[in-house]
């Protein structure tokens, strides 16, 4: 399910507003993020439209992890 985790250069690099961002691919979509205070966001496309709400949570405990 889960494939070709990255972590990408932060946004806000060096600054007080720097937020870790992370690029996934989840059954074969590619999908971008940014990691903050222990919660992940999604950028477009999000991945609520296409998974199912129990998987998803899955996956950001997933990040949640590979994170932290």
């Amino acid at each position: 399910m889960l494939q070709n985790f990255e972590v990408i250069t932060p946004l806000f690099e060096g600054h007080i507003h720097e937020r870790f961002q992370f690029k996934i691919n989840i059954e074969g979509n590619d999908y971008r993020g940014i990691f903050h205070d222990n919660e992940v966001q999604w950028f477009q496309p999000q991945p609520h439209s296409k998974i199912n709400k129990d998987q998803l949570i899955s996956i950001e405990a997933h990040v949640h992890n590979l994170m932290s």
